[in-house]
């Protein structure tokens, strides 16, 4: 049986578009590629994590950037760092877009470089404990990550 021109032509072209498709995603793929594992320091005991327990970041905003109570900027600000100082970066976590960037990172708890809002040394009280208090949190956006950060569990 004869099939019309249009049919065979069709075929044919969409044969070859398969063709080039598949070898297109052949050449893409470069094969398997080497696996290099970092050493792990001699210090290191089985069972511990041999690196830092904590990433570190560099504050790169043009003025003071707050320190938040939750990743929002509704949130409360408990304090805020310098421009060009170093922070301690405990895990990231998604959180309100600012400038485009939606990930937030918590600092770390010791105070380090960053101060409360008062400007003053800030008295410890028991009685103040509350969840606000208890995390640091401040945007993605204007931190420049200097170490690999986890997200939070």
């Amino acid at each position: 049986m004869l099939k019309p021109t249009r049919t065979t032509l069709a075929l044919a072209t969409g044969s070859l578009v398969l063709g080039l498709v598949g070898v297109g995603a052949a050449v893409a793929d470069e094969g398997p590629r080497e696996i290099i594992v970092g050493e792990v320091p001699a210090s290191a005991q089985p069972g511990e994590y041999p690196y830092d327990k904590y990433a570190f970041g560099k504050v790169v905003s043009k003025g003071p950037l707050k320190v938040r109570s939750k990743p929002t900027t509704e949130s409360r600000a408990v304090g805020h760092v310098q421009p060009n100082s170093k922070v301690e970066i405990e895990c990231k976590k998604y959180g309100e877009t600012v400038a485009g960037n939606r990930i937030w990172y918590r600092l770390h708890e010791d105070r380090g470089n960053w101060e409360n809002g008062s400007g003053r040394e800030e008295r410890q009280d028991p009685n103040r404990a509350k969840a606000y208090d208890k995390e640091r949190w401040v945007s993605a956006r204007y931190v420049k990550n200097l170490s690999e950060v986890k997200y939070c569990r």
